[in-house]
């Protein structure tokens, strides 16, 4: 939900970003993600905790609330389809699949384990010894998961022009070693 919640942000940045599960704020809002036990992608709602889930994609991997919300908005976000397939592989899949509880990888080393992308996310948690705010600490992730969701989109589209340019070159050359 960092993630989804991030999305959002850079496609609305003076958006107002409300946690809650009164129905009633949830039935008023523009934008829902998380809660609500509805995925419409035409009225804005993006939860994954219906019973049977929200869909899965070709390869298996199950939607998370941020997958559901790139789904619809990727292409717009990133500025192209290769772009958005790109940030997907790389970014949104595993969070998905880590949010419904899948491992995407197998630890080499027994006990050691690499520090991915929800630990990251998790880190903001606040710990028993804190007195913090939640609501205050999950927008901080949030900011974060925005600024750095900006930057893989930046490179991705880099990563892709540089792509093109390569194959634009192949095409026109005459000696195609």
């Amino acid at each position: 939900d960092v993630f989804a919640v991030a999305a959002l942000l850079v496609l609305n940045p003076e958006a107002e970003v409300i946690r809650t599960r009164d129905e009633e704020l949830i039935d008023a809002a523009d934008m829902v993600v998380d809660v609500g036990q509805i995925y419409d992608a035409e009225k804005n709602r993006f939860d994954h905790h219906q019973i049977d889930g929200a869909g899965k994609r070709e390869n298996g991997v199950p939607y998370s609330s941020f997958g559901l919300v790139w789904k619809k908005f990727g292409e717009k976000l990133s500025g192209s389809i290769q772009v958005a397939r790109r940030i997907d592989e790389m970014l949104v899949q595993p969070i998905d699949a880590a949010d419904n509880g899948i491992e995407t990888y197998t630890a080499l080393i027994p006990g050691v384990q690499p520090f991915v992308i929800n630990k990251i996310v998790n880190s903001y948690r606040i710990t028993w010894k804190e007195d913090a705010n939640w609501d205050d600490r999950f927008l901080e992730a949030a900011n974060w998961a925005k600024d750095f969701l900006k930057r893989q989109i930046k490179i991705s589209q880099d990563i892709n022009e540089g792509e093109e340019i390569v194959l634009e070159s192949y095409k026109n050359a005459k000696d195609k070693r």
